[in-house]
């Protein structure tokens, strides 16, 4: 077979193939394909936790707070940390102005106490206004910061607010989902001013207590106590005072030292309401003819 012939036959072999749907046709046609792949991109998220702790009722004997709050990266990706924080809505922002702020950086939460010293790193501001409490983190690391707050003599009476501290992690261009926890802050009420006693000494024999009864009907009874128990006799506003002597106090009292009195406004029933005229100190003490009484300490 000359060259020309095999040439002829090689192109009529390769018709019929294709033609005919042979399996060798279609092998070498089927023969490339696609492949896939996929690529799984890092999460970027954060956790806050401790604001439940910051919940704090003030009083006379509770004018400051020291807590940690812990902010943690719990996405796969490490990041900075960045903290806003803000008052609800409906809540007292003048107390949260009132409540002075400093934070700072820490180990733990347990080197977070009343008697630790502001460390390095430290941001100041109150609870309506604090700037942020940045940190980088690693992926799945947290950090704690140490919170101390005050109470200020300019803060309003009987108010509550409520704060909010709100949480994100950046990294690079990417920035989590906010996250926030809540605490609130609460005074008591304002107290009214009680008035004073106008005390007056007799010579250690006993004392005169007298009150302010001007918005009062003059014939209202009043009585003075030391504690619960009544002392002197009871008087009407005609008379405008109670005389109170050394018999006249109580013995669980003691015989010196120095007690408060309090004069109340008596009901129909002669029984004490809680209405006060006036309170005042008396001193029990001993002189040379025995128990004497004066005003004042």
């Amino acid at each position: 077979m000359n060259r020309r012939l095999r040439l002829v036959v090689a192109v009529l072999l390769a018709a019929v193939f294709v033609g005919g749907g042979s399996s060798a046709a279609w092998a070498l046609w089927s023969a490339s394909g696609t492949t896939t792949a996929t690529t799984r991109v890092g999460t970027v998220a954060g956790t806050i936790s401790g604001t439940n702790a910051l919940t704090t009722t003030f009083s006379s004997g509770v004018t400051a707070i020291t807590k940690p709050l812990t902010l943690t990266d719990s996405g796969t990706l490490g990041g900075t940390t960045t903290t806003t924080v803000s008052v609800a809505a409906g809540s007292s922002t003048a107390l949260a102005r009132a409540v002075t702020v400093v934070a700072w950086p820490v180990v733990s939460t347990a080197a977070c106490t009343t008697s630790t010293a502001v460390g390095g790193g430290s941001v100041t501001g109150t609870w309506a206004s604090l700037p942020s409490m940045s940190s980088k983190l690693a992926a799945g690391a947290s950090a704690v910061w140490c919170t101390r707050s005050t109470l200020q003599s300019s803060a309003p009476a009987g108010s509550t607010a409520k704060v909010v501290v709100a949480l994100t992690v950046t990294s690079g261009t990417w920035t989590s989902a906010v996250v926030s926890g809540g605490f609130t802050l609460t005074t008591p009420a304002a107290v009214a001013d009680t008035p004073s006693l106008v005390c007056t000494d007799h010579g250690g024999w006993y004392v005169d207590v007298r009150w302010d009864a001007a918005n009062r009907p003059q014939d209202t009874w009043y009585g003075a106590f030391v504690g619960s128990t009544p002392v002197g006799q009871k008087a009407q506003d005609y008379s405008a005072f109670i005389t109170i002597s050394p018999a006249d106090i109580p013995a669980s009292a003691g015989t010196s030292g120095t007690l408060t009195v309090t004069v109340k406004v008596l009901d129909s029933t002669g029984t004490p309401t809680t209405t006060v005229a006036g309170t005042g100190k008396v001193t029990l003490f001993t002189q040379d003819n025995g128990a004497a009484i004066r005003c004042g300490v």
